[in-house]
Protein backbone atom coordinates (compact mmCIF):
# COMPACT_ATOMS: atom_id res chain seq x y z
CA UNK A 1 0.00 0.00 0.00
CA UNK A 2 1.26 3.33 -1.24
CA UNK A 3 0.43 6.22 0.88
CA UNK A 4 -0.07 9.69 -0.13
CA UNK A 5 -1.32 13.24 -0.09
CA UNK A 6 -3.78 15.27 -1.86
CA UNK A 7 -4.60 18.56 -1.19
CA UNK A 8 -7.90 19.59 -1.72
CA UNK A 9 -10.06 23.12 -2.38
CA UNK A 10 -13.14 22.13 -1.39
CA UNK A 11 -15.90 24.33 0.01
CA UNK A 12 -15.78 25.19 3.52
CA UNK A 13 -14.79 22.31 6.25
CA UNK A 14 -13.98 19.83 2.79
CA UNK A 15 -10.98 21.73 2.16
CA UNK A 16 -7.10 20.85 3.42
CA UNK A 17 -4.98 17.85 3.12
CA UNK A 18 -6.18 14.15 2.44
CA UNK A 19 -4.43 10.93 3.25
CA UNK A 20 -4.81 8.74 1.04
CA UNK A 21 -3.29 5.03 0.39
CA UNK A 22 -3.43 3.10 -3.04
CA UNK A 23 -3.24 -0.80 -2.95
CA UNK A 24 -1.15 -1.59 -6.54
CA UNK A 25 -2.55 -4.51 -6.81
CA UNK A 26 -6.44 -4.23 -6.97
CA UNK A 27 -6.10 -0.13 -8.23
CA UNK A 28 -8.12 0.60 -5.15
CA UNK A 29 -7.56 4.08 -3.35
CA UNK A 30 -8.94 4.98 -0.02
CA UNK A 31 -9.37 8.23 2.25
CA UNK A 32 -7.68 7.65 5.43
CA UNK A 33 -8.17 11.27 7.10
CA UNK A 34 -8.74 14.14 6.42
CA UNK A 35 -6.74 17.46 7.44
CA UNK A 36 -8.92 20.46 7.76
CA UNK A 37 -7.07 23.32 7.11
CA UNK A 38 -7.65 27.34 7.35
CA UNK A 39 -6.52 28.17 4.32
CA UNK A 40 -6.40 26.03 0.73
CA UNK A 41 -3.39 24.12 0.45
CA UNK A 42 -2.38 24.99 -3.70
CA UNK A 43 0.93 22.64 -3.50
CA UNK A 44 3.00 20.43 -1.56
CA UNK A 45 5.90 18.77 -1.71
CA UNK A 46 7.45 16.04 0.36
CA UNK A 47 11.41 16.60 2.15
CA UNK A 48 13.24 14.80 4.66
CA UNK A 49 9.72 13.01 5.90
CA UNK A 50 8.78 16.31 6.03
CA UNK A 51 5.38 17.87 4.21
CA UNK A 52 6.02 21.39 3.52
CA UNK A 53 2.50 23.03 2.04
CA UNK A 54 2.24 26.75 0.47
CA UNK A 55 -1.08 28.31 1.09
CA UNK A 56 -3.69 30.38 -0.96
CA UNK A 57 -5.43 32.61 1.53
CA UNK A 58 -8.60 31.84 2.02
CA UNK A 59 -10.00 34.68 3.20
CA UNK A 60 -8.86 38.48 2.75
CA UNK A 61 -7.36 38.88 6.71
CA UNK A 62 -3.55 39.45 6.82
CA UNK A 63 -2.95 36.77 9.09
CA UNK A 64 -3.83 34.04 6.28
CA UNK A 65 -1.59 32.40 3.68
CA UNK A 66 1.76 31.32 3.79
CA UNK A 67 3.29 28.27 4.22
CA UNK A 68 2.84 24.72 6.60
CA UNK A 69 5.59 22.18 7.75
CA UNK A 70 3.92 18.68 8.47
CA UNK A 71 6.29 15.69 9.99
CA UNK A 72 5.54 12.15 8.29
CA UNK A 73 5.27 9.15 10.69
CA UNK A 74 4.05 6.16 9.45
CA UNK A 75 0.17 7.16 8.21
CA UNK A 76 -0.02 10.74 10.47
CA UNK A 77 1.11 13.87 9.42
CA UNK A 78 2.04 15.70 12.63
CA UNK A 79 1.87 19.85 12.03
CA UNK A 80 5.28 21.39 13.11
CA UNK A 81 3.93 24.95 12.78
CA UNK A 82 2.00 26.86 9.85
CA UNK A 83 3.80 30.29 9.32
CA UNK A 84 1.48 32.90 8.29
CA UNK A 85 2.76 35.95 6.19
CA UNK A 86 0.73 38.85 6.05
CA UNK A 87 -1.72 37.33 4.01
CA UNK A 88 0.39 36.54 1.33
CA UNK A 89 -0.92 33.44 -1.10
CA UNK A 90 1.92 30.54 -2.37
CA UNK A 91 1.27 28.18 -4.93
CA UNK A 92 4.75 26.52 -5.25
CA UNK A 93 7.79 25.83 -3.09
CA UNK A 94 10.78 23.49 -2.84
CA UNK A 95 14.07 22.94 -0.35
CA UNK A 96 17.39 23.21 -1.00
CA UNK A 97 19.84 19.88 -0.77
CA UNK A 98 20.81 21.01 3.24
CA UNK A 99 17.03 21.25 3.86
CA UNK A 100 17.90 24.67 5.87
CA UNK A 101 16.10 26.81 3.29
CA UNK A 102 12.94 27.09 1.77
CA UNK A 103 11.89 28.76 -1.40
CA UNK A 104 8.00 29.63 -2.22
CA UNK A 105 6.46 31.29 -5.16
CA UNK A 106 3.70 33.77 -4.94
CA UNK A 107 1.77 34.33 -7.71
CA UNK A 108 -0.49 36.54 -6.79
CA UNK A 109 1.94 39.30 -5.62
CA UNK A 110 4.73 38.48 -8.52
CA UNK A 111 7.26 37.48 -6.00
CA UNK A 112 10.14 34.94 -5.33
CA UNK A 113 10.45 34.33 -1.42
CA UNK A 114 13.41 32.16 0.94
CA UNK A 115 12.51 31.19 4.84
CA UNK A 116 14.42 29.60 7.11
CA UNK A 117 13.81 25.81 8.08
CA UNK A 118 15.53 24.40 11.29
CA UNK A 119 14.61 20.47 11.80
CA UNK A 120 11.56 20.60 9.29
CA UNK A 121 10.11 24.35 11.41
CA UNK A 122 9.39 27.24 9.24
CA UNK A 123 11.39 29.60 11.77
CA UNK A 124 11.61 33.06 9.78
CA UNK A 125 11.40 34.93 6.27
CA UNK A 126 14.59 35.86 4.60
CA UNK A 127 13.80 38.00 1.68
CA UNK A 128 11.28 38.66 -0.89
CA UNK A 129 12.05 39.95 -4.36
CA UNK A 130 9.47 41.10 -6.58
CA UNK A 131 9.24 40.31 -10.02
CA UNK A 132 8.76 43.40 -12.93
CA UNK A 133 7.05 42.96 -16.48
CA UNK A 134 3.49 42.16 -18.08
CA UNK A 135 2.81 39.96 -21.11
CA UNK A 136 -0.02 40.20 -24.23
CA UNK A 137 -2.86 37.77 -22.75
CA UNK A 138 -6.28 38.86 -23.40
CA UNK A 139 -7.69 36.95 -20.34
CA UNK A 140 -6.02 39.38 -17.87
CA UNK A 141 -3.04 36.20 -16.73
CA UNK A 142 -0.45 38.46 -17.70
CA UNK A 143 -1.22 42.13 -16.53
CA UNK A 144 1.31 41.60 -14.39
CA UNK A 145 3.79 39.32 -12.86
CA UNK A 146 2.68 36.11 -11.56
CA UNK A 147 5.64 34.03 -10.34
CA UNK A 148 4.29 29.89 -10.67
CA UNK A 149 6.97 27.45 -9.93
CA UNK A 150 10.21 27.79 -8.12
CA UNK A 151 13.26 25.24 -8.43
CA UNK A 152 16.32 24.66 -8.03
CA UNK A 153 18.67 23.97 -11.45
CA UNK A 154 20.37 20.63 -11.56
CA UNK A 155 24.10 22.16 -10.60
CA UNK A 156 22.81 23.76 -7.35
CA UNK A 157 24.04 27.08 -9.04
CA UNK A 158 20.81 29.04 -9.00
CA UNK A 159 17.14 29.15 -7.86
CA UNK A 160 14.71 29.92 -10.67
CA UNK A 161 11.35 30.96 -10.71
CA UNK A 162 8.85 30.54 -13.59
CA UNK A 163 7.08 33.63 -13.95
CA UNK A 164 3.63 33.17 -15.76
CA UNK A 165 2.59 36.80 -15.43
CA UNK A 166 5.92 38.52 -16.81
CA UNK A 167 6.83 36.01 -19.52
CA UNK A 168 10.29 34.46 -18.14
CA UNK A 169 12.17 32.19 -16.22
CA UNK A 170 14.37 34.59 -13.47
CA UNK A 171 17.55 33.17 -12.09
CA UNK A 172 19.07 34.03 -9.01
CA UNK A 173 22.11 33.40 -7.27
CA UNK A 174 21.23 32.15 -3.46
CA UNK A 175 23.95 32.02 -0.73
CA UNK A 176 22.98 31.06 3.17
CA UNK A 177 18.92 31.41 1.46
CA UNK A 178 19.09 35.17 0.45
CA UNK A 179 18.63 35.70 -3.45
CA UNK A 180 20.32 38.15 -6.20
CA UNK A 181 18.59 37.84 -8.97
CA UNK A 182 21.36 37.26 -12.45
CA UNK A 183 19.88 39.08 -15.21
CA UNK A 184 22.50 37.56 -17.39
CA UNK A 185 21.13 34.48 -16.83
CA UNK A 186 17.46 35.02 -16.77
CA UNK A 187 15.61 33.44 -19.45
CA UNK A 188 12.73 35.57 -21.67
CA UNK A 189 9.98 33.52 -22.95
CA UNK A 190 8.20 34.61 -26.17
CA UNK A 191 5.78 37.13 -25.31
CA UNK A 192 2.14 35.53 -24.35
CA UNK A 193 3.31 31.99 -23.56
CA UNK A 194 2.87 32.28 -20.18
CA UNK A 195 5.07 30.35 -18.48
CA UNK A 196 3.93 27.83 -15.54
CA UNK A 197 6.38 24.86 -14.55
CA UNK A 198 9.83 23.70 -15.42
CA UNK A 199 11.98 20.44 -15.04
CA UNK A 200 14.81 19.59 -16.04
CA UNK A 201 16.24 15.72 -17.32
CA UNK A 202 17.60 13.71 -14.65
CA UNK A 203 21.40 14.31 -15.85
CA UNK A 204 20.59 18.00 -15.73
CA UNK A 205 21.62 18.82 -19.45
CA UNK A 206 17.91 19.65 -20.37
CA UNK A 207 15.00 21.50 -19.64
CA UNK A 208 11.24 21.32 -19.98
CA UNK A 209 8.80 24.63 -19.96
CA UNK A 210 5.09 23.92 -20.22
CA UNK A 211 3.59 27.42 -21.23
CA UNK A 212 -0.24 27.40 -19.81
CA UNK A 213 -1.21 30.09 -22.17
CA UNK A 214 0.60 28.92 -25.60
CA UNK A 215 -0.64 25.55 -24.69
CA UNK A 216 3.34 23.72 -25.37
CA UNK A 217 6.40 22.38 -24.29
CA UNK A 218 9.45 24.46 -24.82
CA UNK A 219 12.79 22.29 -24.43
CA UNK A 220 16.35 23.82 -23.98
CA UNK A 221 19.75 22.54 -23.60
CA UNK A 222 20.73 23.61 -20.23
CA UNK A 223 24.61 24.57 -19.46
CA UNK A 224 26.34 26.39 -16.44
CA UNK A 225 23.54 28.56 -16.57
CA UNK A 226 22.27 29.16 -20.04
CA UNK A 227 19.34 27.93 -21.77
CA UNK A 228 19.33 27.22 -25.44
CA UNK A 229 16.01 26.85 -27.10
CA UNK A 230 15.84 23.57 -29.18
CA UNK A 231 11.98 22.67 -29.59
CA UNK A 232 8.92 23.43 -29.22
CA UNK A 233 5.91 21.46 -29.35
CA UNK A 234 2.27 21.56 -28.90
CA UNK A 235 0.33 19.76 -25.69
CA UNK A 236 -3.47 20.15 -26.95
CA UNK A 237 -4.19 19.14 -30.81
CA UNK A 238 -4.42 21.81 -33.51
CA UNK A 239 -7.83 20.71 -34.59
CA UNK A 240 -8.73 21.51 -30.58
CA UNK A 241 -10.91 25.18 -30.84
CA UNK A 242 -12.27 25.23 -27.06
CA UNK A 243 -10.49 26.72 -24.13
CA UNK A 244 -7.68 24.69 -22.63
CA UNK A 245 -4.25 25.89 -19.90
CA UNK A 246 -1.75 23.56 -19.71
CA UNK A 247 -0.99 22.82 -16.16
CA UNK A 248 1.40 20.29 -14.84
CA UNK A 249 4.61 18.48 -16.42
CA UNK A 250 6.27 15.00 -14.94
CA UNK A 251 9.00 12.55 -16.48
CA UNK A 252 8.96 8.95 -15.44
CA UNK A 253 12.27 8.16 -13.23
CA UNK A 254 13.79 6.13 -16.52
CA UNK A 255 13.29 9.51 -18.10
CA UNK A 256 12.23 7.99 -21.47
CA UNK A 257 8.61 9.63 -21.08
CA UNK A 258 7.12 12.69 -20.20
CA UNK A 259 3.96 14.07 -19.68
CA UNK A 260 1.73 16.99 -19.17
CA UNK A 261 -1.96 17.59 -17.93
CA UNK A 262 -4.53 19.78 -19.77
CA UNK A 263 -7.31 21.51 -18.52
CA UNK A 264 -10.28 22.52 -21.10
CA UNK A 265 -8.95 19.60 -23.64
CA UNK A 266 -9.26 17.69 -20.25
CA UNK A 267 -6.43 15.01 -20.76
CA UNK A 268 -3.10 13.56 -20.29
CA UNK A 269 -0.85 14.45 -23.32
CA UNK A 270 2.36 11.69 -23.14
CA UNK A 271 5.63 12.07 -25.12
CA UNK A 272 9.10 9.57 -25.90
CA UNK A 273 12.31 11.65 -24.29
CA UNK A 274 15.02 10.81 -27.12
CA UNK A 275 17.66 11.39 -23.77
CA UNK A 276 20.71 11.99 -26.46
CA UNK A 277 19.01 15.19 -28.01
CA UNK A 278 16.48 15.95 -25.48
CA UNK A 279 13.76 16.49 -27.92
CA UNK A 280 10.26 14.86 -27.23
CA UNK A 281 8.00 13.18 -29.88
CA UNK A 282 4.09 12.89 -28.68
CA UNK A 283 2.64 9.49 -28.75
CA UNK A 284 -0.69 10.04 -27.96
CA UNK A 285 -3.59 11.91 -25.42
CA UNK A 286 -5.65 10.19 -23.31
CA UNK A 287 -8.75 11.89 -21.91
CA UNK A 288 -9.47 12.18 -18.47
CA UNK A 289 -11.90 13.86 -15.56
CA UNK A 290 -12.63 17.77 -15.89
CA UNK A 291 -9.70 20.11 -15.26
CA UNK A 292 -6.70 17.58 -14.28
CA UNK A 293 -4.59 20.23 -12.39
CA UNK A 294 -2.31 17.58 -11.18
CA UNK A 295 -1.11 14.13 -10.96
CA UNK A 296 2.14 12.21 -10.18
CA UNK A 297 3.84 9.04 -11.20
CA UNK A 298 4.73 5.87 -9.60
CA UNK A 299 6.94 3.05 -10.03
CA UNK A 300 7.15 4.18 -13.76
CA UNK A 301 3.51 1.95 -13.39
CA UNK A 302 0.84 4.22 -12.75
CA UNK A 303 -0.40 7.82 -12.80
CA UNK A 304 -2.91 9.17 -10.33
CA UNK A 305 -4.36 12.35 -11.91
CA UNK A 306 -6.22 15.11 -9.23
CA UNK A 307 -9.01 16.45 -11.63
CA UNK A 308 -10.12 19.49 -10.00
CA UNK A 309 -13.16 20.06 -11.88
CA UNK A 310 -14.57 16.72 -11.40
CA UNK A 311 -13.95 16.36 -7.50
CA UNK A 312 -11.75 13.00 -8.52
CA UNK A 313 -8.72 11.38 -8.38
CA UNK A 314 -8.16 8.57 -11.57
CA UNK A 315 -5.52 5.96 -11.65
CA UNK A 316 -4.33 5.27 -15.34
CA UNK A 317 -1.62 2.07 -15.92
CA UNK A 318 1.56 2.99 -17.89
CA UNK A 319 3.69 0.39 -19.43
CA UNK A 320 7.28 2.14 -20.52
CA UNK A 321 7.86 -0.60 -22.68
CA UNK A 322 4.91 -1.27 -24.84
CA UNK A 323 4.42 2.61 -23.98
CA UNK A 324 0.42 2.12 -23.54
CA UNK A 325 -1.22 4.77 -21.01
CA UNK A 326 -4.75 3.44 -19.77
CA UNK A 327 -7.61 4.94 -17.75
CA UNK A 328 -8.66 2.12 -15.64
CA UNK A 329 -12.35 2.58 -13.98
CA UNK A 330 -10.36 3.38 -10.32
CA UNK A 331 -11.62 6.48 -8.69
CA UNK A 332 -12.35 8.17 -5.88
CA UNK A 333 -14.17 11.21 -4.87
CA UNK A 334 -11.94 14.23 -3.59
CA UNK A 335 -13.04 17.70 -2.75
CA UNK A 336 -11.04 19.77 -5.71
CA UNK A 337 -7.96 18.15 -5.77
CA UNK A 338 -5.21 20.43 -6.52
CA UNK A 339 -2.14 18.61 -5.79
CA UNK A 340 -0.59 15.01 -5.64
CA UNK A 341 2.47 14.72 -2.87
CA UNK A 342 4.26 11.27 -2.56
CA UNK A 343 7.14 10.47 0.12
Amino acid sequence: MKVFYVSSYGKHHDKGIYIMKFDKETLEMKRIQQIETQDYPSYMICDDHTLYVAYKNANSHSHGGGLGSFSIYKDELILNNNYHSSGRSYTHLCVDQSHRYLFAANYHVGATASYQLENGIITQKICAVHHTGLGPDLLKRQTSPHVHYVGITPDQQFVYAVDLGADKVVMYRYSQGVLLEDPDYTLNIVPGSGPRHMIFSHDGRFAYLVNEIANNIMVFKYLQGHFQLIQAIHCIPRHFKGFSSAAAIRLTQSGNHLFVSNRGHDSIAMYRVNKESGKISLLYMVHTGKEPRDFQILDDQYLIVACQGSNLLQIMTLNEDTEELVLTDSTVEIPAPVCIAFE
